[in-house]
């Protein structure tokens, strides 16, 4: 069965006027040398991924030099007054981590994979440059990619570990690698590695590469092997073994005959593909080494970083790989580790770190130019410090050791590739950690990133939440206005919440994500329509007219704004004559398009408790009808999951809030509640508060066993487990069959039979009393197979009646204004119990939302069509308080009906003042100013709810004690 999946909705809070840089660290960086400009003889394109889900390109302005093969290079005279980067396009192109970026079709394609787990095509030079779509996806981050430009597809690699081949032209998978536990050989044959069973994340790929042909593939992982893959089959071919820990680099040589692999053990190894063994193992690197880099055919030169941040060029000499010296130059060290590296033409190396800015470094020239061309910034004399010789690499076919310490038989299995088990030939050297000294101490150019959001707090009062930048300073945005409110600076959080902070207490209505950066606030159906709060605790503009104790619904204010141009555009269609729904979305509930109207006017009242014994009920006029008329139905496309397939797991906490497959069951009786009726004046004054009821006790006697076929059995003195007695069809001859002769008690043969006989009578008892279960519970699945058939016709009835049914989407003047700004980004998102995060099927803004009202169609949830087009929201029941009522130590006020212990209940967002009200009513207090209340020995202010009393002043469970009493005459 398909796991079960739901869709949430999430908004983007940021500054309008932002920057376009990034905010968070750079995850991938890739250099475009196929563009440039003819006009002013300046190219290149440098592409870069972050952590706030960005994809942007940087115009270079690098001056070029055309060749007769219609490429570019650079200009010959290198210069130090190199213009500085531009930003040519930017999009927010996934809602996670963007780990890994590669270029396709000369340039003009951008693949990207994310922690959202999505793959997605951005195309910067089409005709809708900020436009990307979706060609497939994993069930986990998707972390590497690789990309074979002759047969022109894109490998991807993640934590599901899966390698999936993309067609790019198709948008879909040619061909998906299971890259667990189990080897699969090119001969057709598999092995199962028992040791992997128990750690198949091992096998997560953190590192592909391909050669241009496409016919070698080589995968990374916490395995610490390179596996080695055909393309084309999805068949492993080898593996290489020696590292002794995850693998984060891979690069193949044009050949296909040698790879490089960098390893968190610190070292690089260059591999003999064909002699499948390790030609030499560089441990030119302190830590672990992150990111590798090279644009030579043979991969004779190549830069490497690692996670202190040291990048090294390292240079190897001769005709082939395995002769002549190598040397290994320590460039620059960036202040974190150095995940992605680009380089182009060996004269500039840009770097992608945890920091938002990107550092361009100069390189050094090959190591043959370097006695040639004249000193300067760009060729300095390279101090020993700075530089190490390395021995020449070993040839493939060459014992890398003496034969002696080959002669285990329990490393044969890996053929040539064990002797790659780090061995290093810089012991007689000084330590590399002394003597690399990096050449350079600063960067030639930066493109400045900016400071992101990495930790948040919210408010009290649930509008309000205070963040933390990576520069350390403490800012407070509004959800509800999506804008700053105020910056506090470099301070503590805690600090400035104890200060900004009030006695509120409202139930979460969204939860906030800031790993992007940014604030995105996240609203599911479980939980979006729970805040209500009044709305004189909510800055409204002055000419608003606000009824007294007018409530406000958080979730369904912001809702209203946020979608504003999506409704106004359905209502158009609908005038149109488009009503756009069909039956062809299995994946949303039927459930929801029941006449589920929930109530928003209901009776003001406290009501006490059903299960303590109180005088008979006194009941309140109530101040206005609750209304009862039926809502229109949903529409079939406003479903999301199928009956199967239910959005919350049964073991968890929200699964015992439905009896449904999405929603909750319908309310078939209005809960009135203490607090509703006030947002209309009173008809008269009358009493908003009942007291308790009697408790309802059984009106017949129950039976202790039931209906239960045990208990009957019990009841027949029969014993559980009765032996079976073989009757006289068993022993022809005998009429009945002989005791065992083991027996410890001898019975005569009477005996014997008059047992028999009330065994035989208990058991045709017992077998007429299954015979009659059977007969009711096969009557009773004939029953629930008519009533279920009858509900399935009236729920198709439903369905299609709802289609003809016009639109009541809740009116924006119910609400007070709210200007959203029109760039706010809107996303609806898919999550599923089989994958670590959710993947967005919808990207827009509020400005957009109008444009995009066919996709919203398809992509929201059912709670968010239900109350957008029909102002239905799911049912669920108030939360109440209890709370005693007495007069206080020494006060002169009689006590009010119900004695002592006048225990009451109401709704948890009840004020105090309309306690003072109520108290005032039944004393026949003239002026109810002159009333307070007090808990414990605090005195409530009227504004005060029984929730913040709850919370921040009695702080136990049980009842609420309140006193009231007369003020003292000042």
């Amino acid at each position: 069965m398909k796991a079960a999946t739901r869709r949430k909705v999430s908004y983007v809070v940021k500054l309008c006027n932002e920057e376009q840089t990034h905010c968070l660290g750079v995850n991938s960086l890739a250099i475009d040398t196929s563009h440039y400009n003819t006009a002013n003889n300046e190219g290149g394109v440098l592409y870069s991924a972050g952590r706030d889900g960005i994809v942007a390109s940087w115009d270079l302005h690098l001056k070029v030099a055309k060749d007769t093969k219609d490429k570019w290079r650079l200009d010959g005279q290198t210069q130090t007054t190199v213009p500085k980067s531009s930003c040519k396009a930017f999009s927010q192109m996934h809602t996670d981590w963007v780990n890994d970026i590669v270029l396709c079709e000369g340039g003009t394609c951008v693949v990207s994979a994310s922690s959202d787990r999505t793959i997605k095509l951005w195309k910067p030079y089409s005709d809708a440059p900020k436009v990307a779509h979706t060609i497939g996806y994993h069930t986990d981050f998707a972390k590497c990619l690789t990309y074979a430009s002759k047969p022109g597809w894109v490998a991807s690699g993640g934590l599901d570990r899966k390698i999936n081949i993309w067609d790019i032209e198709k948008s879909e998978a040619a061909l998906s690698i299971d890259a667990g536990p189990i080897n699969h050989y090119s001969d057709g044959t598999s092995e199962s590695n028992s040791s992997l069973h128990n750690t198949s994340s091992k096998c997560s790929i953190y590192a592909l590469a391909v050669n241009p042909s496409g016919t070698l593939l080589a995968s990374g992982s916490p395995e610490k092997v390179v596996r080695l893959w055909d393309p084309r089959s999805g068949k492993r071919i080898s593996k290489l073994t020696g590292h002794t820990d995850n693998i984060r680099a891979l690069l193949i040589s044009d050949d296909g005959q040698y790879i490089l692999s960098g390893s968190s053990d610190s070292t690089i190894k260059l591999w003999s593909v064909k002699a499948q063994r390790c030609l030499t193992t560089y441990e030119t690197h302190p830590d672990s080494v992150w990111s590798l880099y090279s644009d030579h055919p043979e991969l004779k030169t190549f830069y490497s970083g690692s996670r202190d941040g040291l990048v090294n060029k390292t240079e190897i000499s001769g005709q082939t790989l395995s002769e002549g010296e190598s040397e290994c130059i320590g460039l620059f060290k960036e202040n974190s580790g150095v995940i992605k590296i680009a380089a182009l033409e060996d004269t500039y190396v840009w770097t992608a770190t945890t920091s938002s800015s990107i550092n361009r470094w100069l390189s050094v020239p090959p190591a043959e130019s370097r006695q040639v061309l004249p000193r300067s910034e760009f060729n300095p004399d390279i101090p020993p410090s700075a530089l190490i010789k390395l021995p020449p690499a070993k040839s493939p076919y060459t014992s890398q050791v003496t034969d002696s310490f080959v002669g285990s038989d329990s490393i044969t299995m890996y053929a040539g590739s064990v002797l790659s088990i780090p061995i290093s030939y810089q012991d007689e050297d000084l330590d590399l950690q002394e003597t690399l000294i990096p050449l350079r101490a600063s960067p030639d150019h930066v493109i400045e990133g900016k400071p992101g959001i990495t930790a948040h707090l919210i408010l009290h009062n649930r509008r309000h939440i205070l963040t933390k930048d990576t520069n350390g300073e403490i800012t407070m945005w509004d959800l509800t206005k999506c804008i700053q409110i105020k910056n506090f600076g470099k301070r503590d959080m805690e600090d400035v919440a104890q200060e900004v902070n009030s006695l509120e207490s409202f139930p979460a209505w969204c939860s906030i994500d800031t790993k992007i950066g940014a604030i995105t606030v996240q609203l599911h159906e479980v939980n979006c329509f729970d805040c209500e709060m009044y709305a004189d605790e909510v800055e409204i503009p002055a000419d608003y007219q606000v009824r007294e104790d007018q409530r406000l619904n958080l979730g369904k204010w912001v809702l209203v704004n946020l979608f504003q141009k999506f409704i106004q555009r359905e209502l158009e269609h609908e005038e149109e004559g488009l009503i756009r729904f069909t039956d062809d979305q299995p994946d949303r509930p039927d459930s929801i398009k029941s006449k589920s109207l929930q109530p928003t006017q209901q009776e003001e009242k406290v009501e006490a408790p059903p299960t303590v014994p109180v005088p008979p009920t006194v009941t309140i006029p109530s101040l206005n009808p609750v209304a009862t008329d039926d809502g229109p139905k949903l529409p079939l496309t406003a479903v999301t999951t199928n009956v199967d397939q239910s959005p919350y797991l049964p073991s968890s906490p929200q699964a015992a809030q439905f009896n449904g497959p999405f929603t909750a069951p319908i309310t078939t009786t209005t809960q009135a509640d203490y607090f509703s009726g006030a947002h209309y004046p009173p008809v008269r004054r009358e009493s908003s508060v009942q007291l308790p009821q009697a408790v309802a006790l059984p009106t017949s006697p129950t039976s202790p066993t039931g209906s239960n076929f045990m208990h009957r059995l019990k009841n027949l003195s029969v014993k559980a487990k009765l032996s079976r007695i073989p009757t006289s069809e068993d022993r022809p001859g005998e009429p009945f069959p002989s005791l065992s002769t083991s027996t410890s008690i001898q019975s005569s043969a009477d005996e014997q039979q008059q047992q028999q006989q009330q065994s035989l009578a208990a058991a045709s008892v017992a077998a007429a009393a299954v015979a009659e279960k059977a007969a009711a519970e096969k009557a009773a699945a004939e029953k629930a197979a008519a009533e279920a058939k009858a509900a399935e016709e009236s729920r198709l009835k439903e369905i299609e009646e709802s289609k003809s049914e016009c639109y009541s989407p809740p009116h924006s003047e119910d609400f007070p204004p709210l200007q959203i700004p029109s760039s706010t980004m809107i996303i609806v998102a898919e999550e599923s119990a089989e994958a670590s995060t959710g993947m967005d099927l919808y990207r827009g803004t509020v400005g957009s939302s109008g444009e995009d009202a066919d996709t919203i169609i398809e992509a929201a949830p059912a709670w968010l069509l239900a109350f957008l087009l029909y102002n239905k929201t799911p049912p669920k029941e108030t939360v109440k308080l209890t709370f005693v009522l007495k007069p206080a130590s020494g006060s002169k006020l009689e006590e009010l009906p119900g004695g002592p212990n006048n225990r009451l209940l109401a709704n948890r967002v009840l004020r105090v003042r309309k306690l003072i009200q109520y108290i005032s009513e039944k004393l026949n207090i003239e002026d109810e100013s002159h009333v307070e209340l007090l808990c414990g020995e605090t005195v409530l202010t009227p504004t005060m709810t029984l929730a913040a009393i709850k919370q921040h002043i009695l702080k136990t469970s049980g009842d609420i004690p309140l006193c009231y009493r007369l003020k003292e005459a000042n």
